[in-house]
């Protein structure tokens, strides 16, 4: 590689890492959720509604922007993620300023706000995609491919501990959130911008012989000298020859699949014989057969019988082959995957669960402050405490995982999904945790095990979709799959809320309608059902990954025994 080359693909590489570090801010919501209810009167349901909403917007959009990233490129992705994530955090920030009449009006603003939070979890999207994509891609040769996406996978999850960290320094004593959105807009926008002036999309080296060789085809011009002397292009004719026998093959091997029969099977590495070609023939174009007229019946004395010799190679090729089925679609085999759907249930299984309390940690710790002498100073440090736990945990085990995966792959020969099942069994342990807090000092350790398995679970299932459907179709097919955490965050986010107006109706009841204000607060009553449920969520996890883990060896060895007993 040369120096500028380098120096380009590092520079990209940061500026791919500014983005992801400014572009994982969703998981803010936890930190001034509860201004929703203390400042606009929301209960706990619209609250969580809101959530649910932006993580729909945030999750649906992947698939439109690893699309994007890989048609238009990651530059106006990026930029489109600048001015989404700025309208919507002004947007909050002037709704909190303004809309602080929630006791006086019936009018909660329910829908203006979830469509504002709905433009930063798209933006947030758009930017993580983009990045996403672009790495996949330039790292797709890479033998550290695991790591090359945990790093700015990981800057993603940490995202929330810098700038949860930002808010306990210079905005805690704030009664309302609005300074703070707004300085998360302006930074949204500054980075975004920064970061889609450098990042680059790498070609690989064949990439321009290509298109030149292409160009030269159509144009019927000879390809320059540094075309013509790289690598095996002799002329465009036999580039020509070239391309047809490469999509003969590849053609080949998905028929010969899609009919699964045993003579019809072919190895992804196997080669079919060459068409006979006389290259003298090819160079020379005959003459003779350039000027036969046509008598326009296809037959005749008038019309030469074509041979190889005097067909052009791409013509041989056609002629032998003369109706090719095309190539399924990246989004076909994806759908007709049962490993694609066996990881979409396990990522809904888990990131639902541990969405949960990332989106609530904020009202847990509220709710177990009321016995404590806690100023509402304190209580808002100690929250912004546990959100940044939980990011940086997130953000370690994406670094930690993404190299112990590649050494997982390289080293020991073993699947990374291996340890795809391992996250699933320390999120059943998360949740069961949670389903028996009682003091604010168990959200600690909580934090922490929700932070790892979420935070393994994002840097192992983006490199398995890259090595098992392709980095050049990864945008797409991790877009598709991304998809399952806005299902399972929207299913449990809805049952945490559920649960926490029931809690509190059934204290208001037991306490009576006269009962002081200050003792019609929830306690840990109002959750601990919601967790019950979700940790029986997280069980399908493991079930799901565990069959991630082991079809394909189940596939491999039904293939061997079905190809002995047809022999």
């Amino acid at each position: 590689m040369e120096p500028r080359e380098s120096y380009t693909g590092t520079l990209s590489y940061i500026a791919i890492c500014l983005s992801m570090l400014c572009g994982g801010t969703t998981s803010l919501f936890a930190t001034y959720g509860s201004s929703f209810s203390e400042v606009l009167g929301f209960t706990q349901y619209e609250t969580n509604l809101v959530a649910s909403l932006g993580d729909y917007a945030h999750y649906m959009s992947a698939p439109l922007f690893g699309y994007l990233s890989t048609r238009i490129g990651p530059t106006r992705v990026i930029q489109s993620a600048a001015v989404l994530m700025f309208c919507g955090y002004m947007g909050l920030s002037y709704s909190f300023k303004h809309f602080d009449t929630a006791y006086e009006h019936a009018h909660h603003y329910v829908a203006t706000m979830a469509m504002l939070f709905a433009l930063v979890g798209v933006g947030s999207k758009a930017a993580y995609m983009s990045s996403m994509a672009t790495t996949a891609r330039n790292f797709k040769h890479s033998r550290h491919s695991g790591i090359a996406l945990g790093i700015p996978n990981s800057l993603y999850g940490l995202s929330t501990f810098v700038f949860s960290s930002l808010k306990a320094r210079w905005f805690e004593s704030d009664q309302t959130p609005y300074r703070y959105l707004a300085f998360m807009a302006f930074v949204s926008l500054a980075a975004h911008l920064l970061a889609s002036k450098y990042v680059v999309l790498r070609e690989t080296q064949a990439a321009p012989r290509k298109r030149a060789t292409s160009l030269a085809i159509k144009t019927n011009a000879p390809l320059s000298p540094a075309v013509a002397t790289s690598g095996s292009v002799m002329s465009p004719l036999h580039e020509s020859f070239e391309m047809a026998e490469t999509r003969k093959r590849r053609m080949t091997v998905s028929v010969a699949n899609e009919a699964g029969h045993a003579d019809g099977d072919v190895a992804a590495n196997s080669t079919l014989p060459a068409l006979p070609v006389d290259s003298t023939a090819i160079d020379s174009r005959s003459a003779t057969h350039a000027d036969q007229p046509y008598n326009g019946h296809g037959s005749g004395a008038d019309t030469p019988p074509l041979s190889a010799a005097t067909m052009s190679p791409l013509s041989v090729a056609v002629a032998a082959n003369p109706a090719q089925p095309r190539e399924e679609s990246a989004l076909a085999r994806l759908s007709r995957d049962p490993i694609a759907w066996a990881l979409l249930m396990g990522i809904i299984c888990l990131s639902g669960p541990g969405l949960a309390f990332v989106n609530n940690c904020g009202s847990m710790v509220r709710a177990m402050s009321h016995n404590t002498s806690l100023t509402e100073e304190q209580i808002g440090q100690y929250k912004d405490k546990i959100v940044a736990t939980q990011s940086f945990f997130s953000f370690f085990a994406r670094l930690v995982v993404g190299y112990l995966s590649d050494l997982w792959r390289t080293r020991l020969r073993l699947p990374r999904s291996g340890l795809l099942v391992i996250a699933g069994l320390l999120m059943v342990y998360a949740q069961n945790t949670a389903a028996r807090v009682s003091r604010l000092e168990d959200m600690y350790p909580l934090a922490v095990l929700i932070g790892t398995a979420m935070g393994s679970t994002f840097t192992l299932a983006p490199t398995i979709t890259a090595e098992t459907w392709g980095a050049e179709n990864f945008g797409l097919c991790w877009g598709v799959i991304t998809l399952g955490p806005a299902v399972g965050g929207h299913i449990c986010n809805l049952i945490f809320g559920s649960s926490w107006d029931q809690g509190l109706f059934n204290i208001i009841s037991r306490l009576g309608k006269d009962a002081p204000q200050d003792r019609m607060q929830c306690t840990n009553e109002c959750f601990i059902p919601a967790f019950r449920t979700t940790a029986k969520i997280s069980y399908f996890s493991v079930f799901f990954f565990t069959v991630v883990l082991c079809l394909p060896q189940a596939t491999a060895v039904w293939k061997r025994r079905w190809q002995k007993q047809t022999k």
